[in-house]
């Protein structure tokens, strides 16, 4: 801790994960950091009066989290502060802030007040949306145990029977759908073709004139999607004014395979919207076709290469050549970026890198390392580096003390 004080209680009060959906908490690991050092008493104080004030963010989330573990680890200051902010609040049809701390922390007896309050909700409005058992036990505590006492302790009180009643209904109802003796290609099958039934072609171009659609759904089509579909897409999109329409409609062949090489598709990948050519050049870009590959040559080799235009790496995704590293690392090298430009290029880069699978791209595998803020990007990297027998000494080195648990586990295991 000598000369990072500042760095790590900074980390605690504040979720420094780039990508704070997907990257998952970082709690207990900052919690290792402190825990038991001499600078235990600096960190206190901050991370509590920042607790009292925590909102529904992933920086309250990872608050909440550290007041819990330090509550578990004996710190009865931590969990008296835990306690006074979950109970405090007002139960309404909506998660409950911390929920499942205060369950970890103080065990059965949370989990029954929960239940008795959340079942409250439930009494004065039968449909509201209330945080499930396996919610709040988050794995910590064994399901039929909590739900054995939940449903004596119902037998004498109304609240918690109402709750417990509303658990025995979604767990019916979870039956009823569960499919776990299906294997993921009949799973995969299935949901595709329910997919396709909800949305046809037509529903899908209807689709791409509203503002409100989001990428989803196209990505999603082009997953589904048979080949007369895309073709349809294709025609449709040769007479489509609308740039924005047009950009939509492209997204669909990110997932899906362009059936030839269109002509149209190869205009609009230098099209002036930046958005519309980026789109365009992924659509290109899951094509194995010496015009693309010329094409990746061309723009990575234009000295107006940039972040902007990150989505042009991956014309070598199916295309590349020993020999085309060179290339492709010069032109990140030439980049001074960082946060958003960084993990532009960099996840870019690393799909090249598990695409094409040449050892002849680990300088490009660590330029993502040691550039991009996303750790799922940077574990990809190193992964990559591993099964190539080239991941160098200072990079393993440094992966057993990241922040990401996959990564320390990755490099942690390997001699």
């Amino acid at each position: 801790m000598d000369g990072v004080e500042d760095l790590v209680l900074a980390a605690c009060l504040e979720d420094q994960c780039f990508d704070r959906q997907c990257e998952g908490s970082r709690a207990d690991w900052m919690y290792s950091l402190f825990k038991g050092t001499s600078a235990y008493p600096r960190f206190v104080d901050p991370i509590l009066a920042a607790l009292a004030n925590s909102a529904d963010d992933r920086d309250g989330d990872q608050l909440r989290e550290l007041a819990s573990l330090m509550g578990r680890n004996g710190d009865l200051q931590a969990a008296s502060a835990l306690r006074n902010f979950v109970w405090a609040q007002t139960f309404s049809a909506a998660t409950v802030l911390g929920a499942t701390d205060i369950c970890a922390l103080d065990g059965i007896p949370a989990v029954l007040e929960m239940a008795r309050l959340l079942g409250r909700v439930v009494q004065q409005d039968p449909d509201a949306w209330v945080d499930t058992v396996d919610r709040l036990i988050d794995h910590m505590i064994s399901f039929d145990t909590v739900f054995a006492e939940l449903k004596r302790v119902a037998a004498g009180d109304e609240a918690v029977a109402a709750y417990v009643a509303r658990e025995e209904a979604r767990i019916a109802s979870d039956a009823v759908h569960d499919r776990s003796h299906e294997s993921q290609a009949a799973r995969d099958k299935r949901r595709g073709e329910e997919f396709m039934v909800r949305n046809p072609c037509d529903t899908i171009l209807a689709a791409a004139t509203r503002k409100s659609a989001g990428r989803g759904l196209f990505l999603l089509f082009g997953r589904w999607a048979g080949e007369e579909d895309l073709i349809r897409i294709l025609d449709h999109l040769r007479v489509e004014p609308d740039p924005k329409v047009s950009e939509k409609l492209l997204w669909i062949f990110r997932r899906a395979t362009l059936p030839y090489l269109d002509e149209h598709v190869w205009e609009l990948a230098s099209h002036s919207a930046t958005k519309v050519r980026n789109a365009a050049v992924m659509a290109l870009s899951n094509l194995s076709d010496p015009r693309v590959y010329a094409l990746g040559r061309e723009r990575l080799g234009d000295p107006l290469f940039s972040s902007e235009f990150s989505e042009e790496l991956e014309l070598f995704k199916n295309n590349f050549q020993p020999g085309d590293e060179t290339l492709i690392l010069a032109a990140l090298e030439r980049q001074s970026v960082d946060g958003d430009e960084a993990h532009a290029l960099g996840s870019s880069a690393v799909d090249l890198c598990t695409s094409a699978r040449s050892p002849a791209l680990a300088g490009v595998a660590q330029w993502v390392y040691r550039t991009n803020p996303c750790s799922i990007c940077r574990r990809q990297a190193v992964e990559m580096l591993m099964e190539w027998g080239c991941l160098p000494a200072h990079i393993a080195a440094e992966c057993r003390y990241d922040a990401s648990e996959k990564l320390r586990a990755l490099v942690g295991a390997t001699p």
